[in-house]
């Protein structure tokens, strides 16, 4: 029965012809085509030539790169006829190289040079025995030599030619000691030079070989191609431009790059580059003013001792108005992220002003005279135009996306409490047809560079705001100018006065944006009030929507041209506080500091 089986499935297998010959293995040229860099990943694809042969195929295309992600291998025939993929695979081998002629020389020149290492350890070691050999002879002489002279056998001549004989034999014992000495550190250093020059030449003698195994199905007799496409790790690229402010005022040239960062171990030669963001220092920007959150405290002691201990006097002021002038510093030539430098700037003004709604007037205004401030001379692909190489090195390469000239409105900005630099900044409207993607910028003014900043996302068609720089032509400072602290009908009324100066040394007027912040606060047993204003606030209707309520103060005014000195634009505002009179603002707490940095993070995530 069982035979009778066998027999039947043989006939089977005979009949409907089960039993085919094995593929022709075939190794193809290859060449690369195009690359589509991801974030961390790019997908290459390869060009495979086929030979004119048909039939069933298994087609190999190697040298694949050392970062290719090998379950990601897939083929395509494209618009080629007669051809159909039947499956694709990866493999890896060892394949050892052929000595090559200079290995074979540098082995022969080792080989010479270890034999004459050897001859000249074995030449110190006769060296070594003569020099103990010698040392006897000595040790043996001069006794026998004493007692002779003594007993007048030995001749006083023969004595002193026997000695010179000892020294002049430990003097040529010497030198070829010295002379052997030196020969073996040349040795070893030609040695360890031709072991290196080695090595490098059979660096790659055990490589790993990477290979795609294609095997396909050809029924149309010619060449033919097909693509090979991979992923390949550690390749990446971000954006970056570099920002330009035409001579007009108002027209920015934007150059949109990309840094391109591919370390797979394959150059990409001539081929066609698309960037996507799909999935397979010197800050050019003022900083962000956050709002200031304040609550009250209960004072636990007499107001008369350790409250008065507490609470700051002049010299404390001044040292923070230093410290904050210092942020100011770190903040323009930045160590760390812009966010990070610009909060540690808010967080420096929140204890300087801290101290100014708790200080009594007196020791403010002696701490503020004490510091003047110092002088200071979207899933998107963008398919590039022509085809680029990019060699596999660590170093990013820049490439350029495209050149837009974008238009809007030029003005500068000014933050007093945060910085007395006044930097130029503009609004913009992204009126190409490209989406901005999250880059770092480059900003230059007349071919100067002025700064570096981070653009954030714009879509098409969106407003966007970039900085232009310090512009060192402009200056700004804030005063507390008077503070006035009593009870009234059972509440303690503080009222506060600042004068801001703007100083501008150009001939021309210019328009500048100033910003400045009072207290804000979410309780009822607290009242902040604005008082008298030399200048009306902005009617932006953004501001006005967003900001206005959080305590935060904007002036859009027009400086005219040589306003510095006794002519410099003075901006006045005052504010009153009033609250228990058995009460202290002041002590904000952790959960308000977590607050204000929370909505500075969201404000800088908006610009």
């Amino acid at each position: 029965m069982k035979w009778s089986l066998v027999c039947a499935v043989s006939a089977l297998i005979v009949l409907t012809g089960v039993c085919v010959a094995p593929a022709e293995l075939i190794v193809a040229e290859s060449s690369l085509e195009a690359v589509t860099v991801y974030r961390g990943q790019a997908l290459v694809t390869r060009s495979v030539a086929l030979p004119a042969k048909q039939g069933e195929l298994e087609i190999i295309v190697g040298d694949l790169p050392a970062q290719v992600a090998g379950s990601s291998l897939s083929a395509s025939v494209g618009a080629t006829e007669g051809v159909a993929i039947r499956s694709v695979r990866y493999r890896t081998r060892a394949a050892a190289e052929a000595p090559k002629k200079e290995v074979a020389a540098l082995d022969a020149q080792i080989k010479e040079l270890t034999a004459r290492i050897y001859a000249n350890t074995q030449r110190k070691a006769l060296l070594r025995a003569k020099s103990t050999h010698l040392d006897k002879l000595e040790s043996f002489s001069a006794p026998t030599a004493q007692v002779e002279l003594s007993k007048g056998v030995l001749d006083p001549k023969t004595l002193a030619e026997v000695s010179k004989l000892i020294l002049a034999q430990r003097e040529a014992l010497t030198e070829e000691a010295i002379k052997l000495h030196q020969d073996e550190q040349e040795m070893t250093e030609q040695l360890a030079l031709l072991q290196r020059k080695r090595s490098e030449l059979t660096r790659g003698a055990g490589r790993t070989v990477r290979e795609a195994v294609i095997f396909l199905s050809k029924t149309a007799p010619g060449a033919a191609t097909v693509q090979l496409s991979y992923l390949v790790n550690s390749a990446n690229w971000a954006p970056a431009y570099n920002i330009r402010l035409a001579d007009d005022g108002k027209t920015v040239n934007v150059e949109y790059l990309a840094e391109v960062n591919q370390m797979t171990g394959e150059d990409w030669s001539d081929v066609k580059l698309t960037l996507s963001t799909a999935t397979p220092g010197m800050n050019a920007r003022s900083p962000l003013l956050a709002p200031l959150w304040v609550g009250l405290f209960q004072p636990t002691v007499p107001e008369g001792k350790a409250v008065k201990k507490v609470l700051l006097a002049k010299d404390g002021y001044a040292h923070q108005r230093v410290v904050l002038f210092r942020g100011q510093r770190a903040y323009v030539n930045p160590t760390r992220p812009a966010a990070d430098a610009g909060w540690d700037l808010n967080t420096a003004a929140v204890a300087a002003q801290e101290m100014e709604l708790n200080v009594n007037r007196e020791a403010l205004l002696a701490g503020g005279e004490a510091v003047r401030p110092m002088e200071e001379v979207l899933a998107v692909s963008y398919g590039l135009p022509g085809k680029m190489s990019l060699a596999s090195r660590s170093d990013r390469q820049l490439v350029e996306i495209s050149r837009l000239k974008l238009r809007g409105k030029v003005y500068y900005e000014a933050i007093p409490l945060l910085s007395n630099y006044v930097y130029r900044a503009g609004d913009l409207n992204n009126t190409s047809r490209l989406p901005l993607l999250s880059g770092s910028y480059s900003a230059y003014i007349r071919g100067e560079f002025v700064g570096r900043g981070k653009l954030p996302v714009v879509a098409r068609g969106q407003q966007f705001t970039i900085g232009l720089g310090v512009d060192t032509q402009l200056r700004c400072r804030r005063e507390l100018t008077d503070k006035s602290d009593k009870v009234v009908w059972g509440s303690r009324v503080q009222n506060f006065h600042y004068r801001l100066l703007l100083e501008n040394f150009k001939d021309t007027p210019v328009a500048v944006r100033v910003m400045e912040r009072i207290p804000a606060t979410k309780t009822d047993a607290l009242k902040v009030a604005l008082g008298h204003m030399s200048e009306e606030l902005s009617t932006d209707p953004v501001y006005v929507r967003d900001l206005k309520d959080k305590g935060l103060l904007r002036w859009e005014i027009e400086l005219a041209g040589g306003a510095a000195g006794a002519k410099a634009r003075q901006l006045e505002y005052a504010f009153e506080m009033k609250f228990a009179k058995d009460r202290h603002v002041g002590e904000l707490t952790a959960g308000l500091v977590k607050e204000m940095e929370r909505e500075y993070r969201q404000m800088m995530l908006a610009h």
